[in-house]
């Protein structure tokens, strides 16, 4: 069998975070960087994360909202298994080509994957961004994870942006995907 079918969805609620949601989302963010990179990353890099650096970095997000970080966090019967943010575009190269506002972080836990909360994760936080008055938006993924690439060219994502960044001894490449119509993308994945 050439691929896994996905497994029966699970009740998981998506709701805006909060501020009492910092610790949760900084251990997912650390969990779902050593469960998806290892092998990726050089091992340093992904060592080097740690929950309490990203429990301050998610905690002055949420804390403050003026930062224009939408936080939407993923609820399933034993707590939190999944998060994305979202905002205005950061990169100038693809706010000149139209997409205006970015999906900056999604993460799911391995044990969640396969079973929707990556979709309903990216339909509200397309929801939001539309609201918030974005026609379009785009995010980076790895160039070397093909099971992220898989996901988002399911939900009608494209590549529309390359970069390369020197770190250390290793050159990281990253693709950007993106979404014209973000009206699409919160209706959730396309029919093949």
């Amino acid at each position: 069998m050439d691929s896994v079918p996905p497994m029966m969805p699970e009740a998981v609620t998506v709701r805006p975070a909060g501020l009492e949601d910092a610790p949760a989302i900084a251990a997912i963010h650390v969990a779902a960087w050593q469960e998806t990179y290892a092998g990726l990353l050089p091992a340093a890099m992904i060592a080097a994360l740690t929950v309490e650096t990203w429990l301050a970095i998610w905690a002055r997000i949420l804390g403050d909202p003026a930062s224009g970080t939408a936080v939407e966090v993923a609820e399933g019967p034993a707590g939190l298994v999944g998060f994305g943010s979202c905002g205005a575009q950061r990169s100038a190269d693809l706010a000149a080509a139209g997409f205006d506002g970015e999906v900056s972080a999604i993460y799911v836990l391995r044990a969640a994957q396969r079973r929707g909360t990556g979709a309903a994760l990216m339909a509200a936080l397309a929801a939001h961004l539309l609201q918030s008055g974005h026609r379009a938006a785009s995010l980076w993924v790895l160039r070397e994870n093909a099971m992220a690439r898989r996901f988002y060219e399911r939900l009608g994502g494209v590549v529309v942006g390359k970069r390369e960044e020197a770190r250390e001894h290793d050159m990281l490449v990253e693709v950007a995907y993106g979404w014209r119509d973000l009206a699409a993308l919160r209706r959730g994945p396309i029919s093949s």
